[in-house]
């Protein structure tokens, strides 16, 4: 009983021998492979460095686990093993990671590349009539004397798909030292006869004029032929006329056979101003050389908007080679600067 005793604690004593020189081995392992890091204030910390970056080391200690350093508390470091950065780790891990395999290509889908809408039409013209009513008048008071000075004009258009109708009415009136000096009034009327995507169109013209201060004192004519349209767009129109006609003078009853030979010039400056200009040639048939015409340019700019208040400038030219030196000027020029309303 007692030899066995004995023996147990033999072997017990073995045992903890064997433990002993095993912890310590295992801890001299410990020691031999820790970095140390030493803190500011004295503190050493005997761990394992697990990774690093510019501002933190992370360290496994074998009491406090896995912590973080800050760098600004760090005095020193002894490594063991060379460092390992973060990123050098990142990179290290994802190398031994197996690269999924590339995806197939998705198939092109094709795309229909679609043209710019085109602009769309201009509105048709509805034959609806617009007119329009300008004034220019002047004055001056002098003693018994007084100078007057009016211009009034009318303009009345309607247009549609087939025809284009324009009647205008112009009237000058002027007196100086309380004497009537000009008394003169024009009515026109143009009929044009349009023709389905083409530029050329037919046109018939009537003109009627007063003026007390001429030996004609009233003419009246009429006139018909082609006309075509130059240019059409947004900013310019330009369309000439020629015809055959003869005008009627009373009370001299007489008849001239003239050509008419015409253009009519449209300029939109910009969306507020535009510039309007018209001559017609009279050429006598009967008279070589002997000629007449009526030269005109108009500057109109919108005041309102709405656009129906216009401000009018322009000059009116007329000229009568036939006209002889007793019976009145051939010449006879006028200028005007008034109000417009279109409406």
């Amino acid at each position: 009983m007692l030899s066995e005793e004995n023996s147990m604690n033999t072997l017990m004593k073995r045992l903890h021998i064997v433990s002993i020189v095993l912890a310590g081995t295992l801890c001299a392992q410990a020691l031999g492979k820790s970095d140390t890091i030493t803190l500011i204030g004295g503190d050493v910390l005997l761990c394992t460095i697990v990774s690093e970056s510019e501002t933190s080391v992370t360290v496994d200690h074998p009491a406090l686990g896995r912590i973080e350093l800050s760098r600004e508390r760090i005095e020193s470091i002894v490594r063991t093993a060379p460092p390992v950065p973060e990123a050098a780790a990142t990179v290290a891990a994802a190398a031994t990671q197996t690269p999924p395999p590339a995806a197939e290509p998705a198939p092109a889908i094709p795309v229909a590349v679609l043209p710019a809408p085109a602009p769309p039409a201009p509105a048709k013209p509805d034959g609806s009539w617009r007119f329009n009513l300008t004034l220019a008048a002047s004055g001056s008071e002098s003693g018994d004397q007084s100078n007057r000075n009016i211009r009034i004009s009318s303009k009345a258009s309607r247009e549609s798909e087939s025809d284009r109708t324009t009647v205008t009415g112009e009237y000058f009136f002027q007196s100086a030292d309380s004497s009537t000096t000009q008394d003169n009034l024009l009515v026109q009327g143009i009929q044009d006869f349009l023709f389905t995507d083409s530029r050329w169109e037919v046109f018939a013209q009537a003109n009627y004029q007063y003026d007390s201060f001429q030996a004609w004192e009233k003419r009246a004519g009429a006139y018909a032929g082609p006309g075509y349209r130059l240019i059409e767009n947004e900013s310019i129109k330009l369309k000439v006329r020629a015809g055959l006609g003869a005008s009627y003078e009373f009370p001299t009853s007489d008849w001239t056979p003239e050509v008419l030979l015409a253009d009519g010039l449209v300029w939109t400056i910009d969306t507020r101003s535009s510039l309007i200009q018209s001559f017609e040639l009279y050429p006598d048939l009967d008279n070589a050389g002997e000629y007449r015409f009526i030269a005109r340019i108009d500057y109109e700019i919108k005041l309102t908007e709405k656009g129906d208040l216009k401000g009018v400038a322009g000059v009116r030219d007329e000229y009568d080679s036939y006209v002889e030196s007793d019976q009145g000027t051939s010449n006879d020029l006028k200028v005007y600067l008034g109000i417009g309303l279109d409406f």
